[in-house]
């Protein structure tokens, strides 16, 4: 029973309202430099847990295989799509090269047939009366075009040097 009255009186002695200021205060700067020590030792630990230099010292080859690995999903992410003039440029630049495939496999077979003379001479043949004929049409239509008159207008006729 003299436990119990120890003990009773002690929680009065504890309880805010007997408390006097000096004791308050004291005990808040008490606690106030509890708390303030837990909180730096608290820091320091996360400082030391989370300090990526020490981790880079420790282990550089993972830490190169992470940064590796985020720039591969990093560049996956934010991946550049082409432009509507670099998709033409795209297209027309493997037509390019197919239509250079196919005169390269026609130049082979050309050049693999016997080139002669009597060929040459006949291609040249054919390549001048071409123009002849060319020019021969140019001529007629040019004359017709001129020299037709245009019913009901005074249009004047160009001079025959055309």
């Amino acid at each position: 029973m003299a436990e119990r009255t120890n003990l009773a009186t002690y929680r009065r002695a504890q309880e805010p309202g007997e408390r006097s200021a000096d004791e308050i205060r004291r005990s808040i700067a008490a606690e106030r430099e509890t708390i303030t020590d837990t909180v730096d030792k608290l820091g320091g630990r996360l400082q030391q847990a989370f300090d990526w230099r020490e981790y880079v010292a420790e282990y550089p080859a993972l830490a190169l295989g992470v940064a590796a690995g985020t720039g591969i999903l990093l560049s996956a992410v934010f991946k550049r799509e082409p432009t509507p003039r670099e998709r033409i440029m795209n297209a027309v630049a493997d037509l390019t090269d197919d239509l250079t495939d196919r005169l390269a496999d026609v130049a082979g077979d050309v050049f693999k047939r016997a080139i002669t003379p009597q060929r040459t001479v006949k291609a040249v043949a054919t390549g001048l009366v071409a123009r002849a004929a060319i020019e021969f049409a140019k001529r007629t239509v040019t004359e017709t075009v001129v020299r037709r008159p245009v019913e009901g207008r005074n249009i004047p006729r160009r001079e025959e040097g055309l």
